[in-house]
């Protein structure tokens, strides 16, 4: 198993102090979210202060922006890195690439389908000379002078990771994805009947099997050493879960439980800014379909137990460990490490 920490620094300048301490406490990467620094700046700063650990971006918000955008700034990231750099790329919601990011909603699995092959096509270009030529619907791509073709590179070409949860863009991850991002949260029973399933149609389609792509692990992991502490982590997660619950994407997740509990009951404490209150709609039977939360000593067997061999990467959020120091996490990630 490989495992990766998620890195959360808010300013540029924390983020080579932050994966390298990854790196010294035995991680395979770190994956950068896209919160208040683009994770590609933050990969550029890991490359910088690291030799060994992968850096995988989870994600870039990708309609933002132009495929060639993101081609050069990955083709760079992964020459600068020497091949560690892994480009995640998920879609995001309506309501933030029209109101946050001022862009056009459109059709999200055509256009994600679209935007790594028009990646590939570029990325052609610049390895083995071949003419850009790219038209789809929502992309265009075909000039290329020597000026602004930076060459092959001496290094395997980044892969893709698709951020998808729902059953057509996970599908679209089988067939053209390097590597799949499930997000948070999910459970168990949507991994196995939803997710899992559809990748591999999306696979056969292509003459792939489910195995080709890098699959990571789900759900919320937290530990802690105290009683106190496993608490605080589990009321926190419950808030969290809550907050995912209120939003329609995760409307079809909730009914597959058939919890007495609905996307509207979310939605109605979250207009009223209850977010305390939206914590305690989440049962403990609820957040453990969503969450593991476990000592140390108890960690592994239940991360082995929840995911039998089903994913390759094993993502941890530091954010949900209570009072373990930087010794306790760099002998559960090696524990870990050989699940």
């Amino acid at each position: 198993m490989r495992v990766y920490s998620m890195v959360r620094c808010k300013h540029l300048e924390e983020f080579p102090a932050a994966i390298k301490r990854a790196e010294d406490l035995g991680y395979d990467g770190v994956t950068l979210l896209e919160l208040t620094v683009p994770p590609t700046l933050s990969a550029v700063a890991g490359a910088m202060s690291t030799t060994k650990i992968d850096l995988l971006t989870g994600v870039f918000v990708a309609f933002p922006r132009s495929p060639m955008a993101t081609a050069y700034d990955a083709w760079s990231i992964q020459s600068l890195s020497k091949g560690r750099f892994q480009l995640g790329i998920g879609t995001q919601i309506k309501a933030h690439l029209t109101r946050r990011f001022g862009m056009e909603y459109l059709p999200p699995v055509k256009r994600m389908r679209e935007y790594v092959e028009a990646m590939n096509a570029i990325w052609d270009c610049w390895q083995d000379g071949t003419k850009l030529d790219y038209e789809g619907d929502f992309y265009k791509h075909n000039l290329m002078i020597p000026y602004y073709d930076p060459g092959p590179l001496e290094v395997k070409r980044p892969p893709v990771y698709i951020a998808a949860i729902n059953k057509l863009m996970c599908q679209l991850c089988g067939k053209i994805g390097d590597g799949h991002m499930p997000g948070d949260p999910i459970t168990n029973k949507w991994h196995q009947e939803v997710m899992l399933p559809n990748i591999e149609i999306g696979a056969k389609k292509v003459g792939r099997e489910l195995k080709d792509i890098d699959l990571g692990s789900y759900g919320f992991i937290g530990c802690s050493n105290s009683d106190e502490g496993l608490e605080r982590l589990r009321t926190g997660l419950k808030e969290r879960v809550a907050l995912y619950a209120s939003s329609p994407d995760y409307e079809k997740m909730l009914d597959m439980h058939g919890w007495d509990v609905s996307l509207s009951d979310f939605i109605e404490l979250s207009r009223e800014d209850r977010w305390e209150d939206m914590g305690k709609l989440v049962t403990d039977d609820m957040l453990d379909a969503y969450a593991t939360v476990e000592r140390p000593e108890n960690l592994v067997n239940a991360l082995k137990k929840r995911f039998d061999s089903h994913i390759g990467r094993l993502q941890l959020d530091e954010s949900w460990f209570d009072g373990l120091s930087d010794e306790d996490i760099s002998k559960l990630v090696a524990e870990l490490k050989k699940l």
